[in-house]
C-alpha cells in the first residue's frame, strides 16, 4: 500500500502550505471531524507534526484521531514520537508557550542536541510573520534557551538556584529556516568554575534543518548564584534611575534657561 506523507503546521504558517504537501492544523481538524474529506491519492496518509503546534494542540488531535471518519487511513505515528518540550526550569520561561526547545540530550562529550519546538502562541509569534519561514528572532531566542537548558541539566549543582548573564552573542544566518523539524546542536567550547558559585561558559550552537546549517551562533555567558545577581541588578537599577532623573532635571533646566 502506498503512503502519502503530509506535514501539519500551525495556522500562522498557512502561507507555507500553498502548493506543498502540507496543511494547517485547522484543516486537519476539519478532516478528522468530517467537515472536509481529504483527497487521498491512494493508500495511507502519514501525518508529520511541524512547527507552531503546542503540546495541547497535539493532545487534541490525538484524541480526535481514533473517532475520525476513515480513521484507519491516517498514520499518526510521528506524533507519538514527538520530542518532549523542555521544562520551565531548563528554559527559564514561565509560560510553556514560550519554550522553544526540547529537553536536551547528550550525544558526545560537551556536545548536545535539542529540537526546535515552536508554539504559535509564543511571545515571538505574535507579529512579523511572513507565514513561510521561521523568523530570525525565534532562532535567536532558541539559541539563548539551548545553552541554559544544557547547563542546568548537565553542569550545575541541583541544590542551588542560578542566574545567567550573556556576555556576547555572534550570529550568522546562512539560509531561511522553515516550519519543519530543526535541530539545535550545541558544543561547549570553554567551561570555568570560580569558587563554586560563579561559572563561565562559551559555546557554539548550530541550527540544522534537512541536513543544512540554517544559522550559527557563538556566545559566552556567566552564571551566578541567584541572590548575587539580584543584588547587582538592584544597585544598577538605582544608578540608572538616578542618572535618568538627573538627565531629566538637566533637560528641564535647559528648557527654562532657553525660555528666560
Amino acid at each position: 500500500m502506498r503512503e502519502q506523507i503530509m506535514l501539519v503546521v500551525s495556522d500562522k504558517f498557512s502561507a507555507f502550505c500553498a502548493g506543498k504537501d502540507a496543511i494547517t492544523i485547522s484543516q486537519l481538524r476539519q478532516w478528522l471531524s468530517g467537515e472536509q474529506t481529504p483527497l487521498f491519492s491512494q493508500g495511507r496518509m502519514v501525518l508529520v507534526p511541524g512547527q507552531g503546534l503546542g503540546d495541547d494542540m497535539v493532545a487534541e488531535i490525538l484524541d480526535m484521531a481514533p473517532r475520525a471518519p476513515n480513521a484507519g487511513l491516517y498514520d499518526f505515528g510521528p506524533w507519538y514520537n514527538r520530542p518532549k518540550r523542555a521544562s520551565s526550569h531548563l528554559s527559564h520561561k514561565q509560560d510553556p508557550h514560550n519554550t522553544l526547545i526540547s529537553e536536551p540530550r547528550q550525544i558526545a562529550e560537551d556536545v548536545f542536541e535539542m529540537h526546535l519546538m515552536i508554539d504559535e502562541r509564543g511571545e515571538l509569534m505574535r507579529d512579523h510573520q511572513s507565514g513561510q519561514h521561521v523568523q530570525g528572532m525565534i532562532l535567536i531566542e532558541a539559541a539563548r534557551q539551548g545553552p541554559m537548558a544544557v547547563t542546568e541539566a548537565f553542569y550545575l549543582p541541583k541544590d542551588r538556584k542560578f542566574s545567567f548573564v550573556f556576555n556576547d552573542m555572534n550570529i550568522k544566518y546562512n539560509r531561511f529556516a522553515f516550519p519543519l523539524d530543526a535541530r539545535l546542536r550545541y558544543t561547549v567550547r570553554e567551561k570555568e568554575t570560580r569558587k563554586g558559585s560563579r561559572f563561565r561558559f562559551a559555546g557554539d550552537l548550530a541550527v540544522e534543518q534537512t541536513g543544512v546549517q540554517a544559522a550559527f551562533f557563538s556566545f559566552s555567558f556567566s552564571i551566578f548564584e541567584a541572590g548575587l545577581v539580584s543584588r547587582q541588578e538592584g544597585m544598577q537599577a538605582m544608578e540608572a534611575l538616578q542618572g535618568g532623573l538627573a538627565a531629566q532635571r538637566g533637560a528641564e533646566a535647559g528648557d527654562l534657561a532657553a525660555v528666560a
